[in-house]
Order: C-alpha cells, then structure tokens, then sequence
C-alpha cells in the first residue's frame, strides 16, 4: 500500500467522506497529521464515519461539514467558511 507522505499542517477537504473511498481518504490523511474535513450531504452518516476513524485515531484532527455540492448554497458565498 502507498505510504503518504507527511502531511502536517494541511487542511484536506474530502467530498463523499462518509463511506467507501473517501472514508478511507479521510482516514489515512488524518492518519499522516492532516486536518480533515469531511465534506458530507447526510450529516449523521459523516458523525458515525468520524467516530469510527476516531475510535482507531483517537488523536485525528477531523471535522464533518454538510456540503451538498448539488446546492450551490452549500459552497458559494457560504457564510461558514471552510
């Protein structure tokens, strides 16, 4: 498997973050010192992934977000900047 280089001090925003590839994503960057944040539609899928990521990477840095990129709402002019 690849081994990702370090990756502290950047800040990683993963859409689809709450199953399969981007769930993963979100935790092998969190696992090389990124920030994560976990871009979701369903925002009680994205809770359940994170506590799973945490309960294997208590000290991950990770933070859900509700982003519908089918809304342009969600990332335009959004007034809760990333």
């Amino acid at each position: 498997m690849y081994a990702i280089p370090d990756q502290t001090g950047r800040l990683i925003v993963i859409t689809g973050a709450n199953s399969g590839t981007g769930k993963e994503a979100a935790r092998r960057l969190a696992a090389a010192g990124a920030r994560v944040l976990m871009a979701v539609r369903t925002v009680a899928k994205g809770e359940q992934a994170l506590g799973e990521i945490l309960t294997g990477q208590p000290n991950a840095q990770l933070e859900v977000r509700h982003i519908d990129l089918g809304l342009s709402c969600c990332f335009r002019g959004s007034p809760t900047p990333l």
